[in-house]
């Protein structure tokens, strides 16, 4: 029996399913006993001090089921950010939201839009409820075509997705491109926001929370895998109107978030010091990032992530499998369309040194004009260096004459019975 003709034709055209290679896998087959996981933004700095208590203070709570609807959780945020509960859905990271959006309101009879190179997530999430995925150009600065995202809508869309920031390019639309989008949108598109990057952004973030109260039909989206690490709690939250909330928590399974998840989450948002440790942290090392490509001429994208871009032109394939044999795991963007780009996540400062250093060796080796240039270079500082030397030690040479000189007069007045006072 070929089950295959029995499931969803969306579900259908992603088979056969392929899961990625654990990394122990990666491990024997390279024959790496430490593999530096640089793929994934995950956070180098763990968790927040007071998260880690709180877990260890915790654990007694296991054998008991959570609260199917984080009464906890949604009154800590109504408390803190004014958001009401009825608006606030919990879930299992931003994957599992996202999944039940798309389930609820998309069919084989609809079509979702998601900006090119946006967020592969995004797509395939489209693309396994059988809706008609329809992709809109972008800027030249790697951010959504308002204009173009208006232009695809036609009577069939149901949904428009977008990753804020991008993922994981990063490019960032900001609160009145959002706000100029949803105020030319009939009403029946929903508008989900995936900002599960958007805590790298900072102070040039502005919630888009207000925006409910006038677009009911757009969904906002967060997670705590990133900025906070807690990855392997999965959870995060969505903010919609509250017929969405309720549509969402129809489809939703009761216990789908642990609690001590939910706590770890509260605690892991009024910890002020440890987020901000992060962003500063993770802007030194992406400078080091940019101050490097920018030395040896490679491109590299302006963004405000936990990782960074880089184009390495034709050479990105030979540079991913280097790292690699080195024990650097990274992300290279083929499955984007972007075959020269490769992402690397901004790892703690260490594993940084670790990384420039063997991408400076590898860089010599395949890009053979940037090892020529910093020859010429080497050789041009050494000319330099080597002038002054000569400099100061003709300087030396004239100064030991002059002396002997001095010398010779004195000694020769002297025999005539004269003293000169030389200087």
């Amino acid at each position: 029996m070929d089950f295959s003709l029995l499931v969803n034709k969306g579900v259908r055209s992603m088979l056969p399913y392929r899961m990625g290679k654990p990394v122990e896998l990666v491990q024997q087959e390279i024959g790496c006993k430490n593999l530096l996981r640089l793929n994934a933004g995950e956070n180098p700095y763990g968790m927040s001090r007071k998260v880690s208590k709180l877990l260890c203070s915790r654990l007694d709570r296991l054998p008991l089921f959570p609260d199917p609807s984080a009464y906890t959780f949604k009154q800590f945020l109504n408390k803190h950010y004014s958001y009401a509960p009825f608006h606030i859905t919990a879930g299992a990271d931003s994957q599992e939201l996202i999944s039940l959006i798309t389930r609820a309101f998309l069919n084989e009879q609809v079509s979702a839009i998601v900006p090119a190179v946006n967020s592969f997530s995004l797509e395939r999430t489209v693309a396994l409820t059988g809706a008609r995925l329809v992709k809109t150009p972008i800027n030249d600065d790697w951010i959504p075509s308002i204009n173009e995202l208006l232009a695809a809508v036609d009577s069939s869309t149901r949904m428009i997705l977008i990753a804020n920031p991008s993922n994981p390019l990063g490019a960032f639309m900001v609160y009145s491109d959002i706000e100029y989008l949803l105020d030319r949108l009939p009403e029946h598109v929903i508008v989900v926001i995936d900002e599960e990057l958007v805590d790298f952004i900072g102070d040039g973030y502005k919630d888009l929370y207000p925006l409910i109260e006038n677009h009911p039909n757009i969904a906002i989206v967060r997670s705590f895998s990133h900025a906070y690490g807690l990855a392997d709690l999965r959870v995060g939250y969505m903010l919609s109107g509250s017929d969405i909330c309720g549509i969402v928590n129809v489809l939703r399974d009761p216990f789908n978030v642990s609690q001590l998840a939910l706590e770890c989450a509260c605690e892991a948002l009024q910890d002020k010091s440890f987020i901000n440790f992060v962003l500063k942290r993770m802007q030194t090392e992406r400078n080091r990032y940019t101050n490097f490509c920018a030395y040896y001429g490679l491109p590299i994208l302006d963004t405000k992530t936990c990782s960074v871009t880089i184009d390495f032109a034709n050479q990105a394939n030979v540079v991913y499998s280097s790292l690699l044999r080195e024990g650097i795991f990274t992300r290279p963007l083929n499955y984007l369309g972007l075959p020269s780009l490769i992402n690397i996540t901004l790892g703690h400062p260490e594993e940084n040194d670790f990384v420039l250093a063997r991408l400076e060796k590898i860089v010599f080796e395949v890009f053979p004009q940037i090892a020529k240039r910093e020859s010429l270079a080497e050789e041009e500082k050494a000319q330099k260096i080597q002038k002054v030397v000569d400099y100061k030690q003709l300087k030396i040479k004239q100064f030991h004459e002059r002396q002997k000189q001095k010398k010779q007069a004195a000694a020769q007045s002297k025999a005539k019975g004269k003293t000169i006072y030389a200087p």
